[in-house]
């Protein structure tokens, strides 16, 4: 084992040893005070689907549940909730507001949307499953939400027929 005083040699060379020791762990250092700050990686995103909430919590239901029984958890829940049929005074719905209930509808509407098609049900579940995959999760949401529902190629060769026809009358 080296002397103490090595590292304070004239030439320099033990204190350099001794700083790139002190800088190689200095990462390690910021690694440990950093992780606890950063935000934990969960699926639920709010802003996606049925924000922070699980959709299939929010119906009532399992994972593994079948469309007419996300449809009939829909239509109980949305018969109570409805804003316009919601009446404060019932059983069960001590505290709730008409606000509280529009909210809630909205948040079951939602769910409903999300679990009733295929390939929504799909990409939420993958979601659910691969919370690490942030980005890929705003893409598909918002690729399936935003494109046309109709073909374009349909579009123009519908809209060239009427002019053609609107062409050929005149």
């Amino acid at each position: 084992m080296a002397a103490p005083t090595e590292y304070y040699r004239g030439d320099g060379e033990g204190f350099t040893a001794c700083l790139r020791t002190v800088k190689s762990w200095w990462w390690v250092v910021v690694l440990l005070f950093s992780v606890p700050s950063l935000p934990t990686v969960t699926a639920l995103v709010e802003g996606l689907y049925c924000g922070t909430e699980v959709c299939y919590d929010v119906l009532g239901v399992t994972r593994e549940a079948a469309k007419a029984e996300i449809a009939r958890a829909y239509r109980q829940l949305a018969r109570r909730y409805h804003p316009d049929v919601f009446r404060p005074t019932e059983p069960g719905s001590e505290g709730e507001t008409h606000e509280s209930a529009q909210r809630k509808f909205l948040l079951i509407a939602t769910a409903y949307e999300t679990l009733k098609d295929e390939d929504t049900r799909r990409d939420y579940d993958y979601m659910l499953d691969h919370p690490e995959e942030y980005y890929q999760h705003y893409y598909a949401y918002y690729r399936r939400q935003l494109t046309p529902k109709v073909d374009v190629r349909v579009v123009i060769l519908v809209t060239i027929c009427a002019i053609s026809i609107f062409q050929v009358c005149v």
